[in-house]
C-alpha cells in the first residue's frame, strides 16, 4: 500500500486533485457521513469550512456514510423521507431495516442484511428505522434521482 502522495518512494506532484482519508475517522464529525454537502454541514454545526482539508469530500449530488453500530442499538423513530435514493451495503454484522411509505404508515417491509455485501436500495419518500442484531458496519450512499 502506498502512502498519500508517494509511489515507490517518489513524490507525485502532478496529481493534486486527489483526496484520501479513512471513512471511519472522517465521518466522526458528521454522524458517520464523510462525503456530501460538507460545507453546509459545517455551517449547520458552526464549524469553519476548509476546502483544503475536506477536498473532494465536499460533493453535491451524493452523500456517503460509514456507519459503525453496536449490537442492540435501535432507531425507533422513523427517519423522515428525503428527496434522495439510498443504498446501504453491509460490511460486517447483522442489520435489520424497517421501511414504510411516507403517505401509508400501515404498509411496512422489513429487510435484514446478514451476509457481507448484502444491500438494500430505497427510493425517496420511503421512511425507515433500524436495529442491530450484531455489532455492524454499514456503507450508505445517497444520491438525487429527480431532476
Amino acid at each position: 500500500m502506498f502512502s498519500d502522495g508517494e509511489r515507490g518512494g517518489e513524490r507525485n506532484t502532478m496529481l493534486k486533485d486527489i483526496t484520501t482519508g479513512n471513512a471511519k475517522k472522517d465521518g466522526q464529525e458528521f454522524r458517520f457521513w464523510f462525503v456530501g454537502h460538507i460545507e453546509e454541514w459545517c455551517k449547520a454545526h458552526n464549524m469553519p469550512f476548509d476546502p483544503g482539508r475536506f477536498g473532494l469530500r465536499n460533493a453535491r449530488g451524493i452523500e456517503t456514510k460509514w456507519g459503525v453500530y453496536r449490537k442492540d442499538e435501535v432507531r425507533d423513530a422513523y427517519a423522515p423521507s428525503s428527496d434522495k435514493t439510498a443504498m446501504s451495503i453491509l460490511i460486517r454484522g447483522d442489520f435489520t431495516f424497517t421501511f414504510r411509505e411516507a403517505d401509508d404508515n400501515a404498509a411496512c417491509r422489513e429487510v435484514r442484511l446478514k451476509s457481507q455485501g448484502d444491500y438494500v436500495i430505497w427510493r425517496e419518500d420511503v421512511e425507515h428505522t433500524w436495529r442491530m442484531d450484531e455489532d455492524s458496519e454499514i456503507l450508505t450512499i445517497r444520491w438525487t434521482m429527480k431532476e
